[in-house]
């Protein structure tokens, strides 16, 4: 089957309940799928981001099976809603117009819904911060980008490509597998997202404008101290600079930090010379030490997973193993 059962999405929303926290992730999800910040912020770009992707799940309202039972109903009208969009539009411009409130996950975004499928509790071991899940042009018009919101990760799309794909062969040393990938993520508590929590609206689905990134921002703010992750990572060049700023702006004056997350958050330094610095360093055998919030936290940027092997980048992964005993 390619669709999650009634059964599963159940299970996706509870675990996203173990990280409501009093009903802040409830508000913020809700704060999110609202917001308007780059189109107010950069009105003439072409480019504006599809706020189309969270859904503001009630999260601190769903207390009974039956009021679980009946979001996901209203998730699956909405999955209804957003297959006959595609199937019945004319043009792009005819599909954005026609989206109103729907939202193509059923939660934050496919990867971390797959996430809260095998969440168990509310601890999370590796939080996971990239650049953007797609951009909506791409997505709409080529048939192996569609990915609806009860599309299950055994459907044959890009979403469960390379980036995820290569992410999870590199950290597990071993040829793709969906079980030990699962088992992965009911064991550790794995929070998967993106600096850009909307769909990128270039054709172009490489190019990024940083601008949105940082308006973004205050969002992942708030899911890193809602998520209160052990160890956080970042994909790729943006993603780096995303997550270094964040915890520049959190003080991390200690033992040189400061001045080695300046660098990862600088956009004049090439990314492969900021990976170099730390992978080739002794300092760093244990990751970046910083502090978010009152919690300890480590960082660590990769390379872009879907990208790395064209690059020939190599080494980023030890580190990560070793901090999430991945070998033993």
């Amino acid at each position: 089957m390619e669709k999650y059962s009634s059964e599963q999405i159940s299970q996706i929303i509870t675990g996203y309940k173990l990280l409501d926290r009093n009903g802040a992730l409830s508000s913020l999800l809700k704060k999110i799928a609202n917001c308007n910040k780059c189109a107010l912020t950069y009105p003439t770009r072409h480019d504006n981001p599809i706020n189309a992707l969270v859904r503001p799940i009630p999260l601190s309202d769903l207390l009974t099976e039956d009021q679980i039972s009946e979001y996901c109903r209203r998730i699956g009208k909405d999955d209804t809603f957003l297959r006959s969009i595609f199937m019945n539009s004319s043009n792009l411009d005819d599909a954005i117009g026609q989206l109103d409130s729907g939202k193509f996950a059923i939660g934050l975004l496919p990867w971390l819904d797959r996430c809260m499928l095998f969440r168990r509790s509310e601890k999370t071991k590796l939080m996971i911060i990239g650049i953007d899940y797609k951009h909506f042009p791409p997505f709409y018009a080529q048939k192996n980008e569609h990915s609806f919101p009860l599309d299950n990760y055994w459907k044959k799309i890009n979403t469960w490509g390379p980036t995820w794909k290569n992410f999870w062969k590199n950290l597990l040393d071993a040829p793709y597998d969906e079980k030990p990938v699962n088992n992965f993520l009911e064991e550790n508590g794995v929070f998967m997202t993106n600096s850009m929590l909307c769909f990128g609206g270039d054709d172009n689905p490489e190019k990024h404008f940083y601008g949105y990134l940082e308006c973004c921002r205050e969002h992942i703010r708030e899911l890193l101290k809602i998520v209160q992750p052990e160890i956080v990572v970042s994909f790729g060049k943006f993603g780096c600079e995303n997550v270094a700023s964040i915890l520049l702006q959190e003080g991390n004056n200690k033992g040189g930090s400061r001045e080695l997350l300046k660098i990862l958050a600088s956009s004049k330094v090439p990314f492969k010379d900021k990976a170099n610095r730390i992978i080739k360093s002794a300092d760093f055998k244990s990751g970046i030490n910083a502090v978010y919030g009152s919690s300890k936290v480590v960082f660590w940027p990769l390379y872009q997973p879907a990208r790395s092997h064209l690059n020939k980048y190599e080494g980023d992964y030890e580190v990560l193993k070793r901090l999430l005993d991945v070998n033993d």
